[in-house]
């Protein structure tokens, strides 16, 4: 009997534009080989994760008997009331007024809340505006979309406003204005450079955004604020939102996965009522609502205060895994190397100058040998159409590594930039 021919089926015009995720490539790595030390994918601290406080909410809820059976039953598209109703006051204690429950979603994580809102506003080449360098994971939702993403110049409090201008009136000059959907922005603590807007940078954005809105087709201001709760020093600025009192303009996105437990798969957004409608249509194609259970043991947690526990839990040991971090970097790597001081979330943006960190390039290849593996910043910046992109930067994450084995990372990579150095 001959072997039967092998099937290629048909794909789909978006399936064709979807591409492996990078971070899908260096998990791959780190999982094949656990010798490799890991700086590259942003998993929070497995010890640090709050066994005892879920187990409390879990007890309590099953104490209750229709309440339990109530969790294990479907649930609404947008989302449990009782969280709808916690976070929202949470959110207005943070200092965004007059939050509307109704105006809220609850998804499966943060990234179903991006990529389900990408759906609601974005058809094949229509025009997205993002940090450069920003979310890589997103801009692989947006080129499944199709969408022409253009990347902004950032600094240190992220956006610089007169690179967003200068992005509007390039849009205007090209025909492309009109074609804007999104302008997508992290406020706290960016992925992958750490940056984080002070409040003028805040309002500075928000007024141009306002400004720009009069020139042409609305388009939404999309604040991913996915790190808020990962404070490690200084003040917490407000939400972009914040700005927007009326709930007219900003749709903004956080997760409970960073400062809580990934495992729970809950995200949320807090948005216009008409992109909330929208939202919901989108995301009742994908599911039924998110998990019930989980929303209800999360609704507990956040009324109890356990939620703010297990927050301050992982602050205090971010900030010791930042600290020792940042001290093995400068015992071991030499001292033009450039980093972006973090104020808050999980990562190290660093720029080494004359060493091309691109994935594939000798010097990645050379700390694949010695076990240890990076983000390469290349994910992370926009495909240019004149400039080449940064071929000297890269993110490293203190998230779930210990210290122990992160200092002997550093080291280990040290050791390889001086060796690249005396080559060059």
């Amino acid at each position: 009997m001959s072997s039967p021919v092998a099937m290629q089926f048909p794909l789909s015009a978006r399936s064709a534009r979807t591409t492996d995720s990078p971070i899908s490539w260096l998990m791959k790595l780190a999982v094949e080989d656990p010798e490799i030390l890991s700086l590259a994918a942003g998993f929070v601290d497995t010890k640090t994760l709050p066994n005892d406080l879920t187990r409390g909410a879990i007890n309590r809820l099953f104490d209750k008997g229709d309440d339990a059976k109530n969790a294990l039953q479907y649930g609404l598209t947008a989302g449990l009331k009782d969280l709808r109703l916690a976070l929202a006051a949470r959110l207005e204690k943070q200092g965004i007024p007059d939050v509307d429950p109704d105006c809220i979603v609850i998804s499966n994580g943060g990234q179903q809340g991006l990529y389900t809102i990408t759906e609601v506003l974005c058809d094949v080449g229509d025009v997205v505006l993002v940090e450069d360098p920003t979310y890589f994971v997103y801009m692989d939702v947006l080129k499944s979309a199709g969408a022409h993403t253009l990347g902004i110049n950032t600094d240190e409090e992220g956006v610089i406003p007169s690179a967003l201008e200068e992005r509007f009136e390039e849009l205007h000059r090209e025909g492309l204005r009109d074609r804007l959907r999104i302008l997508y922005v992290m406020s706290y603590y960016a992925n992958p450079k750490g940056s984080n807007m002070s409040t003028e940078r805040r309002r500075q954005i928000y007024d141009i955004y306002q400004r720009e809105l009069q020139r042409g087709t609305p388009f939404v201001l999309i604040e991913d604020a996915s790190y808020r709760d990962l404070c490690l020093e200084g003040k917490d600025e407000p939400f972009l939102k914040s700005f927007d009192p009326e709930n007219e303009f900003v749709f903004t996105t956080g997760t409970f996965s960073k400062a809580f437990a990934p495992g729970f798969r809950l995200g949320w957004s807090y948005m216009p009522p008409d992109l909330h409608r929208a939202m919901c249509r989108q995301k009742g194609n994908q599911d039924f609502g998110s998990s019930n259970m989980n929303q209800t043991i999360l609704a507990d947690l956040l009324r109890s205060g356990d939620y703010d526990t297990a927050a301050e839990r992982f602050r205090d040991r971010y900030r010791a895994k930042r600290d020792a971090l940042l001290a093995a970097m400068k015992e071991f790597w030499p001292s033009d190397v450039e980093l972006v001081y973090p104020y808050g979330g999980l990562y190290v943006w660093a720029k080494l100058p004359g060493v091309n960190t691109d994935p594939g390039s000798d010097f990645f290849n050379a700390c694949l040998e010695q076990k240890v593996i990076y983000v390469p910043g290349y994910y992370c910046f926009c495909d240019k159409t004149q400039d080449p992109k940064p071929v000297d930067t890269m993110r490293i994450c203190y998230g779930v590594i210990d210290i122990d084995p992160m200092r002997e990372a550093v080291r280990r990579m040290g050791a390889v930039i001086e060796r690249f150095r005396k080559k060059r």
